[in-house]
């Protein structure tokens, strides 16, 4: 088995199992993020390629900024405005029938942040893979979602995090000076860091790839998580079956090849 062949106690690539190998990368979108919302940001973006970590990005600075006085309703995977509305009602803690209309679904979500502002309380408001609602009704819908509660009084932080899109680069738009945090690849020494962290948490201190395997390793996933993560899990595999005590460049090659043949990488 080849975790066992690298001294390794689980699958180091595996995302629920896994601590947040925190990269400068992404060290600093969570500090843009966290003091967005500590700060109360009305609106703020995350904006970056896929596999690049946004969604973990996320999921960091919410743990982060967890309070008592704070309420986080967070949704992904929509089809559409109305389940976008209806799944941040739900995460604010409104009771909806599973065949409410849109107007309603509004309603309940509205209601409930008002509920929050009676309460001293701030509300997030989570959009992962918001691109998904980039175009049309689906757009306006998530646009809407700024003006949800606009007394004086009231704390709302919206965070939309989604992949680029040319409407996000149109200086044009009414919003288009909101605060946009852009997530980046991971610099090869990055990207090395990374691995190793992976690696570490899972049992394993001691170098598992020689320095140009995982040159290989950076210029191959694009310096994307996800494609580190797939690769790297791929050539450990495969060097394993070889009873290597090092993965070497080749190695790294022939995975990347199966890589591209299923359309894992990135």
């Amino acid at each position: 088995m080849w975790l066992r062949h690298w001294g390794l106690d689980r699958d180091p690539f595996d995302e629920r199992r896994s601590p947040f190998a925190e990269t400068p990368t992404h060290a600093e979108a969570v500090a843009r993020l966290v003091h967005s919302i500590e700060s109360a940001v009305r609106s703020a973006r995350l904006v970056a390629g896929s596999g690049l970590g946004k969604s973990r990005v996320l999921a960091r600075a919410l743990e982060a900024t967890r309070s008592p006085i704070r309420r986080v309703a967070r949704a992904n995977g929509l089809a559409d405005g109305p389940d976008l509305f209806a799944r941040l009602a739900a995460g604010l803690g409104a009771r909806l029938a599973p065949d409410a209309s849109p107007s309603a679904a509004w309603r309940a979500l509205a209601e409930s942040s008002r509920l929050c502002r009676w309460q001293g309380v701030h509300v997030v408001l989570a959009i992962d893979d918001c691109q998904a609602l980039d175009e049309g009704p689906g757009r306006a819908d998530l646009d809407r979602l700024d003006h949800l509660d606009t007394d004086p009084s009231a704390r709302l932080t919206v965070l939309q995090v989604g992949r680029p899109s040319e409407r996000q680069d149109d200086p044009g738009r009414a919003d288009a000076w909101d605060l946009a945090i852009r997530l980046g690849p991971l610099s090869r020494s990055e990207a090395a860091g990374y691995l190793a962290t992976r690696l570490a948490a899972a049992g394993r201190p001691e170098p598992a790839f020689t320095p140009r395997a995982l040159t290989r390793l950076h210029a191959l996933s694009g310096g994307a998580p996800r494609g580190l993560d797939r690769l790297g899990a791929l050539a450990l595999m495969a060097g394993a079956v070889r009873g290597l005590e090092v993965v070497p460049p080749d190695v790294v090659e022939d995975a990347s090849r199966e890589c591209l043949v299923v359309g894992t990488i990135g």
